[in-house]
């Protein structure tokens, strides 16, 4: 597999990641911090989001910026994100601002008995987030979501969410803050897809999969989602709430920028990023996050050891009156 990595410098000469690499069983991650275009970057799996409507926040919660919006703003990222077990952990940042009923993420098929959706509901109701699994309108299953306490977390304030599947003992939980807020037989929910449950599972590899949007709307921000292919289990929820995604990973990712030099003197970049020796990488920059046609250098072997350095001069790569410009490195195959 290709392997990619994303960086942005701004007018400010602030500069922050986009996207990443593949890791073992963390199978997407948005970290939301592009700050700007129509495109939310997957660092991990390649599925990256379609933006209809919505704002760029910035800062966000973690990174340069999270995405904010009303009404039908929505992400769009496509079928393929789906575990490839039976099992699943969602997790993510937000400020839940929704008076009434509203969707944080769908990946269902009205017809389909597998998927899921993460539901938000005004405050009138007995709980302001439900983790539903199944298709949509599909079985009998509404009301006996896994379902958080009415007092679970506040609104119009940051709070960080995960979900786990286990589809071996048939359990679905939410957690808040790293922690369980235990909510009777709804959370943990048990008895969801398998004897006697009311629905085939969790992974739906038709339907695409939609952040802050799908069957219904979301008023509120997003930051830092992620999606796992097993269930999370408490301590590793914990990992994540304090260390992002990437600290169930010990560290930094085996393909990360470690080093990066800007000077707006002589407009010389210098990168470093873990490498491999034998192998050669392309460095290419982009103004928009859609054309990255700019090459700085299409065959940069890399150095001995495991990490690559090299400087690049911008001066003429056409980049004047641009507030961001994107630097992205591909591992060649």
């Amino acid at each position: 597999m290709k392997r990619e990595l994303i960086y942005s410098i701004a007018s400010t000469v602030s500069l922050f990641v986009t996207a990443g690499t593949t890791q073992a069983e963390l199978i997407a991650y948005w970290p939301f911090d592009e700050g700007m275009g129509e495109v939310a970057s997957d660092v991990v799996g390649g599925f990256d989001g379609q933006i209809t409507g919505g704002s760029w926040l910035m800062p966000g919660k973690e990174g340069a910026a999270a995405f904010a919006g009303t009404g039908a703003d929505e992400i769009n990222c496509g079928p393929q994100a789906v575990p490839q077990t039976e099992d699943l952990t969602l997790a993510w940042w937000m400020i839940d601002n929704h008076p009434e009923y509203g969707t944080i993420m769908d990946k269902s098929i009205t017809g389909s008995g597998y998927g899921y959706n993460i539901l938000v509901r005004g405050r009138g109701e007995d709980s302001p987030l439900r983790f539903r699994i199944g298709g949509w309108q599909s079985y009998g299953g509404w009301g006996e979501e896994c379902r958080l306490p009415a007092d679970a977390y506040n609104d119009g304030e940051w709070v960080h969410i995960v979900c786990t599947y286990d589809s071996v003992t048939d359990t679905a939980s939410i957690y808040v803050n790293g922690s369980l807020p235990e909510n009777g037989a709804l959370n943990p929910k048990t008895g969801i897809a398998g004897d006697g449950g009311y629905c085939e599972g969790v992974n739906n590899v038709d339907a695409p999969l939609t952040i802050r949007g799908g069957e219904e709307t979301f008023d509120g921000t997003l930051d830092e989602v992620a999606i796992w292919d097993h269930a999370l289990t408490p301590e590793e929820v914990m990992t994540v709430y304090t260390s992002g995604p990437l600290g169930l990973e010990g560290g930094l990712p085996t393909f990360a920028i470690t080093a990066l030099d800007y000077s707006s003197d002589d407009h010389l970049l210098t990168l470093s990023w873990n490498s491999r020796e034998g192998e050669s990488y392309t460095v290419k920059y982009s103004r928009d996050l859609s054309n990255w046609d700019g090459d700085l250098d299409d065959g940069v072997a890399a150095d001995a050891g495991d990490t690559t350095t090299r400087t690049f001069d911008l001066s003429g790569a056409q980049l004047e009156g641009a507030d961001h410009v994107y630097f992205r490195i591909e591992e060649q195959p």
